[in-house]
């Protein structure tokens, strides 16, 4: 009986302890940008246009939109992945990077003065390289890591990936690393532009924490105590965007590149309670911070938004032709504006599919994709 209690009292700790943050981002960038004196250029370049424009307070605010694909790869049945998780995933990164998360309204005193809104909205793709309608999503059978077979991931990514300079990428895997470990959250690469014309920019990521309550997702909901799980999307989107660790050299300057964010003493900050070490001149972390190892998840901060921005207004990784007109309507992602019928005799038109790409009649209040022999692609309501 006794061996008994001692095992049933170490279940709910273990299940906890299963469920940590664990980005593998500064290793596996550092390793690669040491390894190619051309893409660390350009990366030292980057970094510099983001310290100027954070000086200079230059850097434009504008309202993006980035198209983003999912990989789904399992051996059995990669369709565990849902439609709705993945939705759901895509909801909470408009959510954080829109400054619409819950918490937002109710951050520490100290930071809610440059707690920002990035202005940055995530599109599921509507439509694949080929033209073809899709719903964002794909779905593959193989057994591959998110690192094999050289640490970059190139196996599972050579699968399936779509240009780098027109969609997000991520690889949902069963294994983020090779260690055998399968809650390992995620990793991502820095922009670059030898990584995305590899066809290996994007973001590695653990299927049990994409969104909430669904399919695969093992965080039930926005309350569950793995909740901050559920937001580590966010995190690796981030460092998509140029956004490094706020812990990245600890003490040490220059830290993350962002003045507005506090040194850290360790990663995972004060797990929200300011009762660890602090470095030398610091008060207070910024333990609410999207790019620390956080158990409350809450926010980005001035400093960053302008370091994103100056990375998304580059050619560095193609990331300012993502949010590009041209690029929107190429992929499905253009604002759907009101539209009436009207005379397409300038260009002969092909077809037209739904959201799923099947073909379809026009119908009144149903967005639907207008395929024309020029290769131009529109997306339409009829309102009645």
């Amino acid at each position: 009986m006794t061996r008994l209690l001692i095992f049933l009292l170490c279940i709910p700790f273990i299940m906890q302890g299963q469920a940590t943050i664990k980005c593998t981002t500064s290793e596996i960038n550092k390793k690669y940008f040491e390894a190619h004196p051309e893409a660390k250029k350009e990366r030292e370049w980057l970094n510099k246009q983001s310290r100027l424009a954070e000086f200079n307070k230059t850097a434009a605010s504008t309202s993006i939109t980035i198209p983003i694909v999912f990989h789904v790869n399992d051996p059995t049945n990669p369709q565990k992945v849902t439609l709705a998780q993945v939705q759901s995933a895509v909801d909470i990164l408009n959510e954080d990077f829109n400054g619409l998360n819950p918490e937002f309204n109710n951050l520490r005193v100290e930071f809610q003065s440059i707690a920002s809104n990035l202005e940055i909205n995530f599109c599921l793709a509507a439509i694949d390289p080929d033209g073809n309608a899709t719903n964002g999503i794909t779905y593959h059978y193989n057994s591959y890591n998110g690192r094999e077979p050289n640490g970059s991931g190139g196996a599972v990514k050579g699968v399936s990936v779509w240009p780098c300079d027109k969609y997000l990428n991520v690889w949902i895997v069963n294994e983020v690393e090779t260690d055998g470990s399968i809650y390992n959250s995620g990793w991502a690469f820095y922009p670059s532009t030898s990584l995305a014309d590899q066809g290996l920019d994007g973001i590695v990521y653990n299927h049990r924490y994409l969104g909430y309550g669904e399919g695969s997702s093992d965080v039930s909901g926005p309350t569950s105590w793995q909740a901050k799980m559920a937001r580590v999307l966010t995190h690796e989107v981030g460092h998509y965007l140029n956004l490094m660790h706020t812990f990245e050299n600890y003490c040490t300057s220059p830290g993350d590149e962002v003045s507005d964010t506090p040194p850290v003493y360790h990663h995972g900050s004060n797990n929200c309670q300011q009762n660890w070490t602090l470095c030398s001149g610091v008060t207070i972390v910024n333990d609410e911070n999207y790019m620390d190892y956080t158990d409350c998840p809450s926010m980005f901060t001035e400093g960053q938004k302008t370091r994103a921005l100056t990375a998304l207004n580059s050619s560095v990784g193609y990331r300012n032709n993502l949010w590009s007109s041209a690029n929107l309507i190429a992929t499905g992602c253009q604002q759907v504006t009101a539209i009436v019928e009207e005379n397409n005799a300038n260009r002969k038109l092909l077809k037209i599919v739904d959201v799923l790409g099947r073909e379809a009649e026009p119908q009144k209040n149903t967005p639907l994709f207008y395929l024309y022999e020029d290769g131009t692609v529109e997306k339409k309501i009829i309102l009645e």
